[in-house]
């Protein structure tokens, strides 16, 4: 049983990760969300690609080996692009850490049934390869995998309940919040690992 909501499990993903640590999030509610009461430079959104944060968040770790690289992504989203997951377990990229906001609905549209209670998406992921995985219902273990990451690719099904605010305002100057992103990737220390 989830004892989180949506805005509970951002808080604490965000606060917990390193500074440096690159963030690519999903389409919807959740990108809005960051964008909102967690903007950075180390953050990319995703607007209007649902599905794709989890393969852009693959490109990056690949780019750029010594800086870890968190997909904040959602239940409905993944199941969207799920051979993306097959992938990322095959490239084994070591840096990558998953992060799956999982409501059990497209909350970011009428809410919906997205039917990952069915999907299994811990058992997927440990089986095409990623070499961390968790499920979490509860801040304290969220905090807690996060934390304990190591060595990826790692995966973290975070349940939630669903609902909460949706009148956040929306990323719109893109160009620029790329190159800042941009920006904030090139200072990454080489040979240092995160």
């Amino acid at each position: 049983m989830a004892q989180m909501n949506r805005q509970e499990a951002i808080e604490v993903i965000m606060t917990t990760i390193n500074p440096q640590d690159a963030v690519v999030s999903t389409t919807g509610l959740i990108s809005r969300e960051i964008f909102e009461r967690f903007h950075s430079d180390r953050n990319i959104y995703v607007p209007g690609s649902m599905g794709l944060a989890s393969s852009i968040g693959l490109g990056l770790a690949m780019a750029c080996p010594n800086r870890r690289v968190v997909v904040i992504d959602g239940d409905a989203s993944l199941l969207m692009n799920l051979g993306s997951i097959v992938t990322i377990g095959n490239k084994q990229s070591t840096n990558l850490l998953h992060i799956v906001i999982d409501n059990g609905a497209y909350g970011s549209c009428n809410e919906e049934r997205s039917m990952s209670d069915t999907a299994h998406l811990d058992t997927l992921a440990l089986h095409v390869g990623y070499q961390y995985v968790r499920t979490v219902g509860s801040r304290e273990d969220l905090k807690r995998a996060t934390i304990e990451f190591g060595r990826g690719p790692g995966f973290i099904l975070a349940k939630i309940e669903l609902g909460g605010r949706r009148d956040f305002r929306r990323p719109l100057e893109l160009t620029a919040i790329k190159s800042r992103f941009m920006r904030f990737l090139a200072h990454s220390t080489k040979g240092e690992r995160p």
